[in-house]
């Protein structure tokens, strides 16, 4: 029993979480939470918020939240403030990162941007909720199960024209001093790095029309190749409506309208065309709303 609990409570989060970031469909809205260098790649500050939450049978079910602030500061200078929180089952966490930039001209309509992170979050795998058979249990006992860490991240981001590529490691460095993910028995730590590259570009063929495909791949070492793809119909500037692919076989119908030139909303839809293989997606998809507002 005391195995059993153990796998549940501190395994399990550590696996479900630490690993691997909280999926979000359309992250192409979302890049500053990936990579610190997309921060103030624009012209102007963009405040974007986002809510996700999946339905299924189980009563807790992953949710995510994020707001992020980012805008160019000087010359070749871009910063960014993302505040971010993920639950699943008991475990949650909350953290806030600062991103800061630094832009170099590679041509007429191109520049090249490095960007460094800091993040401090609270984790909390929920253990204090969880029924034990014994409170005193030594075994138990000796994991935290709440605690403090910090992450430091790198990328580098390309924009030209229509094109834009990025390449990050937002948790380069994990500092964890309560050892929330460090195996007691070997003292090593129990994950690896994440590695983030998002990519896409517009192709207009119209002055009403345009098509704009984004994929995003992840790798974690032990973990498959994981990788995202959207391709956004662009109507008038105005209105997109988009179809994605997450792997395994998930896939996704998407919506953004410009209710105003500052405002964006958006709404995207997932659910598994492979129900066998997708257990989390098998009693119900995946909800994201998307606001976005741009200050001039």
């Amino acid at each position: 029993m005391k195995t059993i609990f153990f796998i549940c409570i501190v395994i399990f989060p550590i696996f479900s979480n630490a690993q691997i970031y909280p999926s979000i469909g359309q992250f192409q809205l979302v890049q500053l939470y990936y990579n610190p260098a997309y921060a103030g790649s624009g012209t102007h500050i963009r405040a974007t918020g986002l809510y996700r939450t999946q339905n299924n049978k189980y009563p807790v079910t992953p949710n995510t939240q994020l707001i992020s602030v980012e805008a160019p500061l000087g010359k070749n200078i871009g910063g960014g403030v993302v505040l971010n929180r993920h639950a699943i089952g008991a475990y949650q966490e909350v953290g806030i990162s600062a991103n800061a930039s630094y832009q170099i001209k590679t041509g007429r309509e191109s520049f090249l941007q490095f960007g460094l992170k800091g993040e401090v979050a609270q984790v909390n795998f929920g253990a204090s909720s969880a029924f034990k058979w014994d409170d005193f249990d030594a075994f138990l006992n000796t994991y935290a199960s709440k605690g403090i860490i910090g992450k430091i991240g790198a990328g580098a981001y390309f924009k030209k024209k229509s094109f834009y590529a990025g390449l990050s490691l937002p948790d380069l460095f994990l500092i964890d001093p309560s050892k929330l993910y460090v195996d007691k028995s070997t003292n090593k730590t129990l994950v690896n790095k994440n590695i983030f590259l998002i990519t896409g570009f517009k192709v207009n063929l119209s002055d009403f029309f345009a098509l704009q495909p984004h994929l995003m791949i992840r790798y974690y070492a032990g973990r498959p190749l994981n990788y995202y793809a959207n391709v956004s119909a662009i109507f008038n500037q105005t209105f997109t409506a988009g179809v994605g692919y997450m792997y395994t076989n998930v896939l996704a119908l998407y919506a953004n309208v410009n209710i105003t030139p500052k405002i964006l909303l958006g709404y995207r839809y997932e659910f598994s065309i492979a129900p066998s293989s997708n257990q989390s997606y098998n009693s119900g998809g995946s909800n994201e709303i998307v606001l976005r507002y741009g200050f001039n």
